[in-house]
């Protein structure tokens, strides 16, 4: 039963570099967020060419009309909060005195 404790207690600790200012953990959570805003505006226009679809196809039924703005809805509603994790993280650091954190 020891063996297989031997190789936990016997690892070297992690030799990586820990940010050392607020500035660089900022850069990490601002590169986080980017690649979420995109993904986001990416899936945003899927939605909508989708909803686009479910419109064209609809004839004239409220059911799959009704689908459509919601997709549209859901889709708007998608950019706001991705926007507003933007603004959020710019702000936070704004009142920190963080530099150079790009919003875009």
């Amino acid at each position: 039963m020891n063996y297989f404790l031997v190789p936990a207690i016997s690892a070297k600790p992690p030799t990586g570099s820990i940010p050392s200012n607020s500035a660089t953990v900022f850069l990490v959570i601002n590169n986080l967020i980017n690649w979420a805003f995109y993904l986001i505006l990416i899936a945003a226009i899927f939605m909508i060419l989708a909803a686009a679809f479910t419109f064209l196809t609809a004839a004239g039924n409220e059911e799959k009309t009704s689908k459509a703005r919601n997709y549209i809805l859901y889709a708007i509603i998608a950019v706001i909060i991705a926007f507003l994790a933007k603004a959020i993280i710019a702000l936070v650091a704004y009142i920190l005195g963080v530099q150079n954190i790009p919003f875009f």
